[in-house]
């Protein structure tokens, strides 16, 4: 053999590889710390795909049989191609077979993913190969598999006898699932044959045949159950199964198992498609097999067999930049979703999937009999908006069925103030013509116009006033329920509204918590408003635009605020400006200027001209806090009609305090929500939530739970009451296989595991 002490690296099927191949075998020598492009040295021949970089070899000792074609490497041996790259102690590789033997400290990486064991024989083309007592990590899933020998028949599968799969360290793992035989799929799953699920070195439970995910992203498959048992509806199971249909949409499928009442089928389908829209839809269905008499003991006297909720949210995009929005919340009947409060098909648990996908919720809160549901669609530009907008109402309280008022449809234009050229005016437009429609009771088409006109006028540096008129016309076509009015009615209502405002500032150097200014400003706000006092009573009446009361009054108040400036690094990591309110509070009052006035928006009392003082302050001086307070005072006794309050308090160690209090004088609602986070180690949590009202001297809900989070593995347990409710929950998280747990309701309905 012999041996030299030159470095080759040359481009697989050129000239420079053949010569370089000749010389190779021409001369001789030993090479220490040598490189060589190996793959390109042989016959002239694509070992390589033409999209791969060439493999290269380093070593601390490096040399070639020429006769057997074959590179021998010895000490720190790395061989490398793009993001492909093998280390260990010794290699032997041929380079006619593409065929490579690795001894001591073995390491094979691919991309994220790596391989390691003591004596490996791979081939570099196929990439497949035989490992003897070797470890795979697969980064996507986060999953370890070691095996007595792993054998990867291609480029992403393998197969694995005697091993063991965990998310944990694989050298001492928290939980383990030991398997007799399996197989693996990467960026799919893995199909294990006689496994066995241990924590720590203690057997749990045997299955003869599992499947887990070795991906992170979407996979079809059953995902864990649920359990639960109530007086309700008996011991249940909800099992759900994951359809991952494409990349840009996919279901689940759920089937609940209700001993009192049988199985109800549901299903959730998502969608993200750049012609279609964004949606979520779900349906549940159920025929009801319960007892009559066991419902009306519990308190809900049956109505019919077929019981099924239907509610979906939709966003979507039209030609001529057209945005729709679409709603729907369809329920059999009004006890549905009192009788039906946990699991997938929850009011609770809709809502939340809902916001989490498309930041709207459902309409109409789960007490409300009249269930909505609508389309919009609206097309803006820069002061104009046209829309379409249609809404049904689905009354569930079927007596009243027959007289709720359909919008169908309501369709809009407005102008938003607009300065015309040559003119020392603004102009402004509202205008709508909605169609209501119901079997029973006066329907018809209203049309209503409020073109306005303002004047703005700078009187001083500091000082603008804004003089404005509008005259709101309104026009009815109406199909009245008897014959003594007549078909058509119009309206013609003027106003006058009169603005002065003011605005004060003041720029203050700061030199704290990264802030360099300060901007204090301060805006006094004065308006007049008038409206005459026109007799309506012989219009229809369809909503709140029908009744439009005479106004005589003046608004009066002042807001102050702070924005702070900030330097911070832009994406080109340039100096830039960053500016933040960090607190706001606005003061003001009402004053009726005719005692007459019947007003409702200015909310005096009875005779009384000064209507209540308004504060509202907002405080958002960083991410660990977040305050909001409304109070209404009356100016006469000094007694507070309304309170809302909202505070928010998180530190970096995830500890976090949410705190809410309501009251509303003429609603007998006075009631406080808290809930707490706290780290009481870096792995360890507890929470509290409770909802308390003080009117009713009653504590409507409560829950309390503690979260441990052990590396791969995590336990949850929690309880919480609610009205004659008791619900226990324990369940336990291993990373990358999910949740899986229990619960128990004492009253009607469950929650699944981890949803306290």
């Amino acid at each position: 053999m012999r041996r030299h002490r030159s470095t080759a690296r040359t481009k697989q099927g050129s000239i420079a590889a053949a010569l370089g191949w000749l010389l190779i075998a021409a001369l001789a020598g030993t090479c220490a710390g040598a490189e060589a492009s190996f793959l390109d040295i042989g016959e002239q021949q694509d070992v390589v795909a033409s999209d791969r970089e060439p493999w290269t070899i380093q070593a601390d000792t490096l040399s070639y049989d020429a006769k057997a074609k074959a590179y021998l490497a010895e000490g720190n041996v790395f061989i490398s191609s793009g993001d492909r790259s093998i280390k260990a102690d010794w290699a032997r590789l041929d380079s006619v077979e593409q065929r490579a033997e690795l001894a001591g400290n073995v390491t094979l990486r691919f991309g994220r993913d790596w391989l390691q064991g003591e004596h490996v024989i791979w081939n570099l083309d196929t990439e497949t190969g035989w490992v003897d007592g070797g470890t795979v990590y697969f980064s996507e899933s986060g999953f370890y598999v070691r095996g007595k020998n792993i054998t990867k028949t291609g480029p992403s599968q393998y197969e694995l006898q005697e091993g063991i799969i965990t998310s944990c360290n694989p050298d001492d793992p928290d939980w383990t699932i030991r398997t007799r035989d399996l197989r693996v799929k990467v960026g799919g799953r893995g199909v294990a044959k006689h496994s066995s699920f241990w924590a720590g070195p203690i057997p749990l439970f045997y299955t003869p045949f599992a499947v887990f995910p070795v991906n992170r992203e979407r996979q079809s498959g059953f995902l864990f159950p649920t359990l639960g048992s109530s007086s309700l509806n008996g011991f249940g199971v909800e099992v759900p199964y994951y359809w991952a249909i494409r990349q840009d949409m996919d279901a689940t499928f759920t089937a609940h198992y209700m001993e009192e009442r049988g199985i109800m089928a549901g299903m959730e389908y998502r969608i993200r498609h750049p012609k279609w829209g964004q949606g979520i839809w779900m349906v549940h269905y159920l025929d009801d097999q319960a007892d009559k008499s066991h419902l009306r003991d519990e308190g809900y006297p049956f109505e019919q067999s077929d019981r099924y909720w239907v509610r979906g949210s939709h966003t979507f995009a039209l030609p001529h930049e057209i945005e729709g929005f679409l709603s729907l919340d369809v329920v059999s009947d009004r006890n549905f979703l009192k009788e039906f409060e946990r699991g997938s098909v929850g009011f609770d648990e809709t809502n939340d999937v809902l916001r989490r996908f498309s930041g709207r919720e459902i309409l109409n809160d789960k007490s409300v009999l009249s269930r909505e549901s609508s389309l919009y669609l609206v097309r803006r530009n820069d002061n104009q908006l046209m829309s379409f907008d249609t809404r049904y109402w689905d009354n569930l309280d079927r007596s009243k069925d027959e007289r709720t008022l359909q919008q169908l449809p309501r369709i809009a234009y407005d102008i938003t103030p607009t300065h015309p050229m040559l003119s020392p005016f603004y102009y402004s437009l509202e205008s709508a013509g909605v169609h209501y429609w119901r079997p029973e009771g006066d329907k018809g088409t209203r049309f209503d116009m409020l073109p306005r006109i303002y004047y703005p006028v700078h009187l001083w540096p500091y000082l603008v006033l804004e003089p404005s008129m509008g005259i709101r016309t309104t026009l009815y076509s109406v199909d009245w329920d008897d014959s003594d009015h007549s078909p058509t009615k119009a309206r013609v209502l003027p106003d006058v509204v009169l603005e002065l405002s003011s605005r004060m500032e003041r720029v203050y150097a700061f030199n704290r918590w990264n802030i360099t200014a300060v901007q204090h400003v301060v805006r006094p706000e004065f308006q007049y408003e008038w409206i005459p006092d026109e007799d309506q009573d012989d219009l229809p009446e369809f909503d709140r635009i029908d009744r439009i009361g005479n106004r005589h009054a003046l608004r009066y108040g002042f807001s102050t605020f702070l924005i702070s400036k900030r330097m911070i690094r832009d994406a080109n990591n340039e100096p830039a400006a960053h500016y933040l309110e960090l607190g706001r509070l606005r003061v003001t009052q009402a004053f009726k200027l005719d005692r007459s006035s019947d007003d409702d928006l200015l909310q005096t009392e009875a005779g009384k001209r000064f209507s209540n003082v308004d504060f509202e302050l907002d405080l958002t001086p960083g991410s660990w806090l977040n305050l909001s307070y409304d109070v209404s005072v009356s100016p006469y006794d000094y007694s507070t009609t309304r309170h809302d309050l909202a505070l928010g308090l998180r530190d970096s160690r995830n500890n976090a305090l949410n705190l809410s209090y309501r009251y509303r004088e003429d609603m007998d609602l006075d009631e406080i929500i808290s809930g707490v986070h706290l780290a009481i180690r870096p792995n360890l949590f507890i929470y509290t939530y409770h909802d308390y009202s003080f009117d009713q001297k009653e504590m409507f809900e409560e829950s309390y739970g503690v979260y441990y989070q052990h590396g791969c593995w995590g336990i949850r347990m929690g309880y919480k009451e609610e009205d004659e409710d008791r619900e226990f929950m324990l369940a336990f998280t291993l990373l990358g296989l999910g949740q899986v747990g229990t619960g128990y309701v004492s009253g009607f309905g469950f929650s699944p595991a981890g949803n306290p």
